[in-house]
């Protein structure tokens, strides 16, 4: 029997976004803490020892943890192509920088430790918080315009096309949820190096997770109230 007479469209999309949701938060609650460790690593290490300890928290788990958002694009494709192509023609800047961020990120974890020089190390190191940081602000500034609502049009042939630039995508409220989102994934990163860590940097962990903390409650009501209003 044909799948569309068992289930209806409605309850077939339903349960496709319900599928993508799992991915996507999946993808936040796995690799966010990867994205946290990523954008902490400047702040929670000082020496290169206690550097290759905050490393060494996420260097078994990074690699896995990303297959979460393959999956989400996957699903994408499978259930609305459409939306698919649109977001990655019309969103070709932020789709470019997510994924030379990602890609940077696996480089700098084998090549880091290729030579002995603190310069290449200190590099590699800046590369991995761009690894973190990047992705980090540009996933909130996607919700955030998604929550907004984006600019898309249908040609007489149906196909869809996105009407706005990557400045525009820019906009105070998105760039709000960006910082929303470095301020959540930097505290669960703190979290984690405080489970899988100790001594100074699980000290230095806990500081900066208390100031994102902090930042998410700030940050959170900044967004509630710019909608209200």
């Amino acid at each position: 029997m044909i799948l569309h007479e068992l289930i209806d469209y409605e309850t077939l999309r339903v349960i496709w976004w319900l599928l993508l949701g799992v991915l996507l938060i999946g993808f936040a609650v796995t690799d966010g803490f990867d994205l946290g460790v990523g954008t902490l690593l400047p702040f929670v290490a000082k020496t290169d020892t206690e550097r290759r300890i905050a490393i060494n928290a996420i260097g078994p788990t990074w690699e896995g943890n990303q297959v979460w958002l393959i999956l989400g694009g996957g699903a994408v494709f499978a259930a609305w192509p459409p939306l698919y192509a649109v977001s990655f023609s019309g969103f070709y800047l932020a789709m470019f920088a997510i994924l030379f961020a990602l890609i940077l990120r696996p480089v700098a974890f084998k090549y880091r430790s290729k030579r002995d020089g603190d310069g290449w190390k200190a590099g590699w190191d800046w590369a991995l918080f761009i690894g973190g940081f990047v992705p980090s602000l540009i996933f909130g500034v996607a919700v955030g315009n998604v929550l907004q609502g984006v600019p898309f049009r249908f040609d007489e042939d149906m196909r869809i096309y996105y009407e706005g630039s990557f400045f525009a995508l820019l906009n105070p409220y998105a760039l709000l949820c960006g910082l929303l989102s470095v301020a959540m994934l930097t505290m669960h990163g703190a979290a984690w190096l405080q489970v899988k860590t100790d001594g100074i940097v699980a000290e230095r962990a806990r500081r900066y997770g208390s100031i994102a903390a902090l930042a998410v409650i700030v940050l959170f009501a900044l967004g509630g109230l710019f909608l209200w209003i």
